[in-house]
């Protein structure tokens, strides 16, 4: 049995020893043999043996010089199959095992990999193994191992791990920017400060000329590297994780593009929006400057006619001051209209705007108190022709439009317009053929009227001083009343629904119904604005007052005379007095305006912005005012001090004088008056010590010194031998 075994394996080896052959016969004939920096004059046996050496390269002790006894012990087909895949043979283990061991091994991987197990151990662990059988062997991991293309790239098996880390390292690091900025394309919450917006837009623009071609290529240099590294992960080598595949690297990518696509949708017309909005803030900027030329030249024509009145002189600048202000006026409406779409679109700097539209609206209704305040005076003269003052006190301009109308906004457009009252129902009868047809005519008549009345009173005017809202409120009692009267008609219409003929019943009934609809429509509305004048009014009247009470209290107190004339500190300290108990007293109504002004605005009153302007021009006239009588009060003692100071000095000079003349009379020194009589001169000029320190007090005021409560004595006498000085010479003094 033995002899039979082995007879058997021979066969066997023998039989595998002949394909073997004929495999290395095929491989010298058709095999293209390409090792990296060979010459071009090798046979294929030297670049197979070339190709061997260069992959057991730097394995120690392992040399490889022939086909035969460099391949025995098995450690150079271990070392040859360990460089294309480390994963699968530990070298160590090989460097302690047996050459039959490393053989047998070798060849199970070998197999294992794809190549034909050509050859046994024992033919091969022997001092000299078959070289034919070895070469065709070999030749056959080559072909089947990956291996770089002649002329073409490719990686070669040591360069797999440090080619797989680029690798790796590249695509996180590319995939990890495609999904951070993926995350900032994403956000569409753009700021509204233009600078801004126009710094992000072209930020977007630097990123997508110039970033994104720099990513692109370092994409496809990726892709490069991928397909180049793609044989090993198929040999096995390498392990390729999921996400690491080119592919989601490109889906990546793909939602960036598309982030970045509708980014620019919504970016671009955002910064137009912006840029549009941009102008229209420049827009209001002028305007507004234009606003404020206007209204300084109305305060210098008002100037002017008042000057005018208060000298006597008939005013000349009405048709002037009247175009000034209604093109203040107009250019207003125009700014609000600006300012709303600034809002409505969440312009970021529509707070300073508006403010400044505010200061231009109180420094016109200022402008219009004054106007009337100067009005009520009587400075402005009569029309010509005119026969008696207007009501108001205002007279008619050259174009025949009242200057009241003309200066504080033009009014009575809806009373006027409403004039007309519908016709009767007995009329409209008589005019048809027949009750029924003039009974439908009749409710017609009071639909169309109805509708008329409501459209004017939607864009009537609510006024913006006292005149115009005291008018509007006046014609809009007649026009309520007219609404009022309406509820008659009504009636008589209801009353003939039950007699009307068939032929004309639904049509009656239903005209009737949209009638009595619109109607109470119209009576709330109507009444609704009564009540907002009435409100309105009752408020403009109060602050009128009180602004024409703080005007006229400034100008008595900026004109007060305060000069030399004027020395009666009691009655101006009685006047002050006067003024700061009338100032507390008006705290309380100051206060009751400002809480209604804000009921009203709260409550959203129709004339909003007329409430506004008359409460910040009332709190502004207020503190103004206010602080007029804190200076006052500090002038008061300024003031009493001046007095007491030349009252004081008037005191020194006086005494001063009658002291000289005193000295003068009584005591006269001669050269021939003797010692004992000059002796008692001396002593009798002493002064009393209390009459010397009254001197010295009124000195030390009269020459700005200050004055000590307790002198020295040596002060007191040098003060009465100055005063001797001063009597004996007395050109001097």
């Amino acid at each position: 049995m033995q002899k039979l075994d082995f007879s058997v394996k021979k066969t066997l080896r023998g039989k595998r020893r002949a394909a073997g052959l004929i495999m290395h016969f095929c491989f010298l004939q058709i095999s293209e043999i390409y090792v990296c920096g060979e010459s071009a004059d090798l046979t294929a046996k030297e670049k197979l043996l070339l190709w061997s050496q260069q992959a057991v390269e730097g394995y120690p002790g392992l040399r490889c010089v022939n086909f035969t006894s460099s391949w025995s012990d098995g450690r150079v087909f271990n070392a040859l199959l360990h460089r294309y895949r480390p994963d699968l043979i530990d070298m160590e283990a090989v460097a302690r095992q047996s050459n039959r061991e490393n053989l047998e091994q070798a060849f199970e991987i070998a197999e294992s990999l794809g190549v034909t197990r050509l050859l046994d151990a024992e033919d091969v662990d022997v001092p000299s193994p078959d070289e034919k059988s070895v070469i065709t062997y070999v030749s056959s991991i080559y072909d089947a191992f990956p291996k770089i293309p002649e002329g073409g790239e490719g990686i070669a098996a040591h360069e797999v791990d440090q080619r797989w880390t680029e690798y790796q390292s590249r695509f996180s690091a590319l995939m990890q920017w495609s999904r951070h900025h993926t995350a900032l394309m994403a956000n569409k919450n753009f700021p509204q400060n233009p600078v801004e917006l126009k710094a992000l837009y072209n930020e977007y623009v630097h990123f997508k000329e110039t970033e994104i071609p720099s990513k692109e290529q370092e994409k496809r240099h990726i892709q490069l590297l991928y397909k180049l590294l793609e044989v090993w992960i198929e040999f096995g080598r390498l392990k390729l994780p999921q996400g690491l595949h080119p592919n989601d690297l490109e889906e990546e990518w793909g939602k960036l593009i598309l982030e970045m696509l509708e980014r620019e949708k919504a970016l671009r017309p955002a910064v137009d929006r912006v840029d549009l909005l941009l102008q229209r803030a420049n827009k209001i900027q002028n305007v507004a400057l234009d606003c404020e030329e206007k209204l300084t030249l109305a305060k210098n024509t008002l100037q002017a006619d008042v000057s005018r009145a208060e000298s006597g002189d008939p005013v000349q600048c009405e048709t002037e001051l009247a175009r000034y202000l209604q093109d203040c006026e107009s250019l207003i409406a125009q700014l609000d209209q600006d300012l709303k779409i600034l809002r409505d679109e969440k312009y970021f700097q529509v707070e300073q705007l508006a403010f400044r539209v505010s200061r231009l609206q109180e420094e016109l209704v200022s402008l219009r108190l004054q106007c009337s305040s100067i009005y009520r005076k009587g400075h402005f003269s009569q029309a010509p022709g005119g026969t008696g003052p207007d009501r108001g006190g205002l007279r008619a301009t050259d174009g025949g439009l009242p200057l009241g109308r003309t200066l504080l906004g033009a009014v009575g457009a809806v009373g006027a317009a409403l004039l007309r009252r519908p016709m009767p129902r007995s009329q409209l009868v008589a005019m048809s053929s027949s009750e029924d047809e003039g009974s439908l005519r009749f409710i017609y008549e009071l639909l169309g009227w109805v509708e008329e009345t409501q459209e004017l009173l939607d864009g009537a005017e609510w006024g913006a001083d006292l005149p115009s809202v005291e008018n509007h409120l006046q014609e809009h009692g007649s026009v309520h009343a007219a609404v009022e009267e309406l509820m008659g008609g009504l009636e008589e219409a209801r009353s003939y629904e039950a007699k009307v003929s068939p032929n004309f019943k639904g049509s009656y009934s239903e005209t009737l119904a949209k009638l009595e609809h619109q109607y109470f429509k119209l009576l709330k509305h109507s009444s609704w604005r009564l009540q907002s004048l009435e409100s309105l009014q009752e408020f403009v009247a109060r602050c009128t007052e009180e602004l024409i009470w703080l005007n006229e209290r400034e100008e008595e107190e900026i004109s007060f005379d305060w000069s030399d004339a004027n020395a009666n500190m009691s009655a101006k300290r009685e006047l002050h007095d006067e003024l700061k108990l009338e100032l507390t007293e008006k705290q309380n109504v100051m206060r009751s305006l400002q809480e209604t002004a804000s009921r009203l605005c709260q409550e959203n009153h129709p004339a909003k912005p007329t409430v506004e302007a008359y409460s910040a021009a009332l709190q502004t006239q207020w503190q103004w005012v206010d602080q007029l009588g804190v200076c006052v009060e500090q002038h008061l003692k300024d003031n009493s001090a001046y007095f007491q100071f030349m009252s004081d000095a008037r005191d020194c000079e006086s005494y001063l004088r009658q002291l000289q003349e005193t000295i003068r009379r009584q005591y006269t020194c001669e050269r021939s008056s003797r010692l004992s009589r000059l002796e008692d001169l001396l002593q009798d000029s002493m002064v009393p010590e209390p009459q010397l320190f009254r001197v010295y007090r009124l000195l030390c005021v009269f020459i700005h010194l200050p004055v000590l409560r307790d002198p020295p004595v040596s002060l007191l006498f040098l003060v009465n031998e100055s005063l001797m000085t001063l009597c004996c010479d007395g050109d001097r003094v």
